[in-house]
C-alpha cells in the first residue's frame, strides 16, 4: 500500500513504528493545513514557514501522547494554532517581527475564468483579505479552520481548546464584523 493512499489510523501507526516514509507522509499531507492557519493569523511568509516547522517539531515531540481517537487534522491544527499564537505574541511586544499583513493575499485560489471573472476575483478577494486582517488573530484562526479546513465546530473547539459553544459564538461575531464591513462595497 502506498504512503498516500494510507487511513488516518494507519499512519498514525506507522508514525508511532517510527517509520520514516509514515512521518514524510504526514508531513506531506498535513503541511499544507499547518501553513494555511498560521498564514491566515501571521500572514504569509518566513513567520508562518517558522510556525509550521515549531508545528511539526511539536507533532513529533508530543506525538507519543495523541490519542488516536481524536482526529489528527484537528490535533495538529491545534499544535500549529499555539505556534501561530506565540508567533503573535512575540510579534506584538516591542522589537518583535511584523506579519505581512498584505501576504494573505496569495492563499487564495483562483479558478482560471476570462480576464474579468479574474479581476472581481482578485478585488472581492482583496476586499475579504483586508476585512479578515481586521479580525482579531483568533477569530482568523477560527474562520480558517472552520470554512477554509472544513472543520466542524466540535473539531475547531477541540484544536483551540475552546467550548463549543464558544466556536459558535465567535464564529457568528466574526462573519457579523465581516459581512458589516463588506457590506457597503457590495451595495454598490
Amino acid at each position: 500500500m502506498a504512503a498516500g493512499s494510507w487511513s488516518e489510523g494507519e499512519l498514525v501507526r506507522r508514525c508511532r513504528e517510527g517509520r520514516p516514509e509514515a512521518w514524510r507522509e504526514m508531513i506531506r499531507r498535513f503541511t499544507p493545513l499547518a501553513y494555511r492557519l498560521s498564514a491566515r493569523m501571521l500572514g504569509a511568509g518566513p513567520e508562518a514557514e517558522d510556525a509550521v516547522q515549531e508545528t511539526f517539531t511539536g507533532v513529533h515531540r508530543s506525538f507519543a501522547t495523541f490519542d488516536a481517537q481524536r482526529s489528527l487534522a484537528a490535533w495538529i491544527s491545534t499544535i500549529a494554532y499555539h505556534a501561530a499564537l506565540r508567533r503573535v505574541g512575540r510579534a506584538a511586544r516591542p522589537g518583535g517581527a511584523a506579519a505581512d499583513p498584505d501576504a494573505a493575499a496569495e492563499l487564495r485560489d483562483e479558478a482560471e475564468p476570462g480576464p474579468e471573472q479574474r479581476t472581481a476575483a482578485r478585488e472581492t478577494g482583496a476586499l475579504l483579505d483586508e476585512a479578515l486582517d481586521r479580525l482579531a488573530a483568533q477569530d482568523r484562526a477560527l474562520l480558517a479552520l472552520r470554512y477554509r479546513e472544513g472543520l466542524s465546530d466540535s473539531e475547531v473547539a477541540e484544536a483551540l481548546g475552546m467550548p463549543v459553544g464558544t466556536v459558535k459564538t465567535r464564529l457568528f461575531r466574526a462573519r457579523e464584523k465581516l459581512r458589516q464591513w463588506l457590506a457597503p462595497a457590495f451595495e454598490e
